[in-house]
């Protein structure tokens, strides 16, 4: 037993060998499996931006986590990694890295201070933005919020680079670049830098990349000012500001006009903002005074004018140009001396008669008379010039007045009484003259007989003869009235030698249209001034939820005022925005009443009538929200929430793009409007892109600016896992403002996205 006793003592030192070299060896083997399968799953391929791939070894299991660049490529390196001796059991796995969509990036500046955000492709891409917007200025603060993403496409980093160097052209403003779409946006540093950028984005866009239409605008000038010199030989030398690239054109195109021919030009004149109201016509005037210089300038600072140099050669053209200035002025135009008076004659003296002698008598013969003259006949007078028939009667609530010429006494009575025949009771203003002969051309009395009686059919308006010409406007009450005289006008009954001067101007009031809706369809009634005011209505019908349930019980009348027909769709497409309704126009006022769901609805409503209709007409809306009928029904509490978060984040663009990239705002945007989806499986959604009418007098398609807008905020929306067929993109333009156009808010409000669920 004592030997026994022993022998178990030598098992300890034993087993603490054992344990030593069952762990080194232990940590020797996780250290080959963990090389052995870095260097296995390394053949799968790594992208920048992608998640990396890390291996972790535990015993003989691997636990693998990552992005791969392909699918294949990790399947291949998974299979290699199992088929690894000591490997034993694979956890976790690889996936396929997917492209970040939409792929953004922007940089803006404003106030000393640069901010990069977005996606850059690589670090490598990222420090190279970020050294490049702080070479810019050493007094710049540049915050750099990017970060790295698979998907860039080809030749997105050169592009960037070549963006933050547009940027620092800019004073205020923001380059973006959005998959293979970019802008630049804001206000140049200077003219210089305005003129570059402009003919930066007039030049071919690099290969891959589309540039999208964005609101540049050149610095603000102050003083603003304008001159333009011409020198004794005739040169005109120009310099200054000029606030609009087409104002500019304006001004080289009169500079031709007034003060070219084979005169030199050299205009220097640079763009900017700040010009005085009234402008190009300040400009007119002056180069037309400059044009009757021979020598001088004009100039313009701000509002005031002033003229200098040498006046036209003639003296009185000169003293009438001095007259025209303002008084400053005046005086500072050198005119030639008045011409000398004319000389005065002197007749030479009548030499005296020699005295009579008269101290003798002699007989005094008789002085020779004259021979009589011959009779001549009186002149006789000269005729009087004949004159061209010029004669105008029109008919007010005043009476009837009657002007121009008549040839005779009694042409003039007999139509003062075809005028108490043609309208019995209406009092007579007679302001004719009588000539006594008229030029050849219609009879008198029948062309303004014809003229009276078709004056007697309108309420008010007035009939005008001039020489052979006819020519009539006039309000008519009632479709029979305007009838009849429309056919008096095609019946071909003119007297003889009178034809129509124009297209008669015959408008009927009222004139009304009508249109109901609700959900059992749409009605419309009344009148429509031609088949394509017809045909632009029914299209807004058909493509809404109504469409199949249209009745149009109109009339085609083409006597309607100016805009009707636009003012009839307008009422129209705000109907078909109510849940039920009725609209009028009648003459040039348009009415609304009805009830909607939407506080966002009743806005757009009431903004449209107030302020979106054709000029001279006016709009009041009655809109109500329904008190049932709303919350209870599940789409409805989404369209809710969905109005909810329009309201609380108004701007998702900036102004004049449709490049979104994802800063704060935009990212609550979007999330929030994702979960809303997600609670309405199912239901059809129209994303509706809205603009406000920045650069609409110049041309810019805010139209398809609005629906490149709504299928970005699309994109987005899929690629947060909306289902793809759920979405419509539809851009409205500035069709439907919130606030009216040129309003504080116009540029907050009515650029933005919302959401419609189908009803």
């Amino acid at each position: 037993m004592a030997r026994q006793a022993g022998w178990l003592w030598g098992l300890i030192p034993l087993a603490v060998l054992w344990g030593a070299a069952n762990l080194t060896q232990e940590e020797a083997v996780r250290r080959d499996v963990e090389q052995r399968a870095s260097a296995a799953v390394a053949k799968a391929g790594t992208a920048p931006g992608a998640r990396p791939i890390s291996i972790r070894v535990g015993g003989r299991d691997v636990l693998v986590d990552g992005e791969a660049l392909s699918e294949d490529g990790a399947a291949r390196a998974l299979a290699e990694l199992r088929s690894e001796f000591g490997v034993r059991r694979i956890l976790g796995g690889l996936s396929q890295v997917v492209a970040q969509k939409p792929y953004s990036w922007a940089a803006s500046r404003e106030a000393g201070r640069i901010v990069l955000s977005g996606y850059a492709p690589d670090e490598a891409s990222a420090k190279a933005n970020l050294a490049a917007a702080r070479a810019l200025g050493d007094g710049l603060r540049v915050e750099d919020q990017q970060t790295i993403a698979f998907g860039a496409p080809e030749g997105f980093p050169g592009l960037a680079l070549a963006m933050i160097a547009d940027l620092g052209r800019l004073a205020t403003g923001k380059v973006a670049l959005d998959d293979n779409r970019f802008c630049v946006e804001g206000t140049a540093s200077s003219p210089q830098d305005y003129l570059a950028l402009r003919a930066a984005a007039a030049a071919p866009a690099p290969k891959g990349f589309s540039r999208v239409d964005c609101t540049l605008q050149p610095p603000l000038v102050a003083p603003y000012l304008w001159s333009a010199e011409k020198n004794a030989a005739g040169a005109v030398s120009v310099t200054g500001s000029y606030p609009t690239q087409e104002i500019g054109r304006q001004i080289a195109a009169l500079l031709e006009r007034t003060v070219g021919g084979k005169a030199t030009i050299s205009d220097r004149s640079l763009p900017g903002q700040g010009a005085p109201a009234g402008f190009l016509d300040k400009v007119t005037r002056a180069l037309a005074d400059l044009a009757e210089l021979r020598s001088g300038k004009v100039a313009l600072s701000g509002d005031d004018y002033t003229v200098s140099g040498e006046g036209p050669a003639g003296h009185e053209a000169c003293e009438a140009l001095r007259k025209r200035l303002p008084a400053a002025s005046a005086g500072a135009i050198a005119c030639p001396p008045p011409p000398p008076p004319a000389p005065i004659i002197a007749m030479p003296p009548i030499p005296e008669a020699p005295p009579l002698d008269l101290s003798v008598e002699r007989p005094v013969a008789p002085a020779p008379q004259p021979p009589a003259p011959a009779p001549q006949a009186a002149p006789s007078a000269a005729p009087a010039p004949q004159r061209a028939l010029s004669w105008r009667a029109e008919k007010t609530d005043a009476g009837l007045v009657l002007s121009g010429l008549v040839p005779s006494t009694e042409a003039r009575a007999a139509l003062l009484a075809k005028a108490g025949q043609a309208m019995p009771g209406v009092p007579v203003i007679d302001r004719m003259e009588i000539v006594g002969a008229l030029r050849p051309g219609p009879d008198f009395a029948a062309a303004t007989a014809y003229a009276l009686d078709l004056l007697a059919r309108a309420g008010a308006g007035s009939v005008a003869i001039e020489g052979g010409a006819l020519r009539i406007g006039a309000t008519v009450a009632g479709r029979e009235a305007w009838q009849a005289v429309t056919d008096a006008l095609k019946s071909g009954a003119l007297p003889a030698g009178l034809s129509l001067s124009g297209a008669p101007a015959i408008v009927l009031s009222p004139y009304d249209f009508s249109a109901s809706v609700d959900r059992t369809g749409a009605t419309l009634t009344g009148y429509l001034p031609d088949a394509g005011a017809r045909a632009a209505i029914h299209a807004l019908v058909e493509g809404s939820p109504l469409s199949g349930r249209l009745r149009d019980e109109t009339q085609i009348v083409p006597a309607a005022p100016a805009g009707f027909g636009v003012a009839a769709r307008s009422v129209v497409q705000d109907l078909l925005r109510l849940d039920m309704g009725t609209g009028h126009v009648v003459d040039r006022h348009a009415s609304v009443q009805g009830l909607t769901c939407r506080e966002l609805i009743r806005s757009e409503v009431e903004t449209s009538l107030a302020a979106g209709l054709p000029e001279g007409f006016t709009g009041t809306a009655s809109v109500g929200l329904r008190q049932t009928g709303c919350v209870l029904d599940p789409p409805n509490t989404c369209q809710n929430d969905l109005d909810a978060l329009t309201q609380r984040y108004y701007v998702m663009f900036g102004q004049g793009t449709a490049v979104v990239a994802l800063d704060p705002i935009t990212e609550r945007a979007m999330t929030e409007a994702t979960a809303i989806l997600r609670q309405c499986p199912g239901v059809r959604v129209t994303v509706e892109g809205h603009a406000n009418d920045d650069g609409e007098r110049g041309g810019f398609n805010n139209l398809d600016l609005s629906r490149r807008r709504a299928q970005r905020v699309r994109e987005e929306l899929v690629r947060r896992g909306i289902d793809p067929e759920q979405l419509t993109a539809r851009g409205y333009g500035v069709d439907r403002p919130l606030v009216a156009h040129g309003s504080a808010e116009a540029r907050v409000k009515n650029r933005r996205v919302q959401f419609t669920i189908a009803k």
